[in-house]
C-alpha cells in the first residue's frame, strides 16, 4: 500500500481495515492532503530535527493585503511541497481572487499524482485565515 506515507501504514498494522470500496487514488489524495496539512500548519523552527520543516507565521501577513504578501506565502507553501509531499508532482499555486472572508487569502494549489502508472490530475483548495491557520481540501 504505497499510497500511505510510513507512519501511516505502521500506525494501520493493528487495525483490520476493510475499505475495499476506496480507490488507489482517494487514499493517496487523502494521505496528501493530510500531510499537507500537517506541513502547512507547523511553524518553521519548531521541529528539532529540521529547523527549515514548515511555514513562516502567517498571522501578520494573511490580514494584509501589501504587495508581495500573497507572493510570499505562494512561495513559502511552494518550498514545503517541493520539499516534503514529492508525491504531488508538478504542484502550481496560484492565488483565487474571490473570498468569502476578509481577513482570509485563498489559494488554488493543482499537480499530478500517479496511481497506477498514469498521472491523475487534482486540484486543491487552501484558505490562509487571519490567525494563520491553513485549511485543504479537495475541490
Amino acid at each position: 500500500m504505497r499510497e500511505r506515507r510510513l507512519l501511516e501504514r505502521i500506525a494501520g498494522l493493528g487495525t483490520d481495515d476493510q475499505r475495499s470500496h476506496v480507490t488507489r487514488a482517494e487514499i493517496l489524495v487523502d494521505s496528501i492532503l493530510s500531510h499537507l496539512r500537517r506541513i502547512l500548519n507547523t511553524r518553521q523552527g519548531s521541529v528539532p530535527i529540521d529547523p527549515l520543516f514548515g511555514v513562516p507565521d502567517f498571522t501578520n501577513l494573511a490580514g494584509s493585503f501589501a504587495a508581495g504578501t500573497t507572493g510570499q506565502i505562494i512561495e513559502d507553501m511552494n518550498r514545503m511541497i517541493l520539499r516534503y509531499e514529492p508525491r504531488l508532482r508538478q504542484s502550481q499555486i496560484i492565488f483565487a481572487e474571490s473570498q468569502d472572508e476578509v481577513l482570509s487569502l485563498a489559494f488554488s494549489i493543482t499537480g499530478l499524482i500517479a496511481v497506477d502508472d498514469q498521472e491523475i490530475p487534482i486540484r486543491l483548495t487552501s484558505h490562509v485565515a487571519a490567525n494563520g491557520r491553513v485549511s485543504l481540501k479537495r475541490q
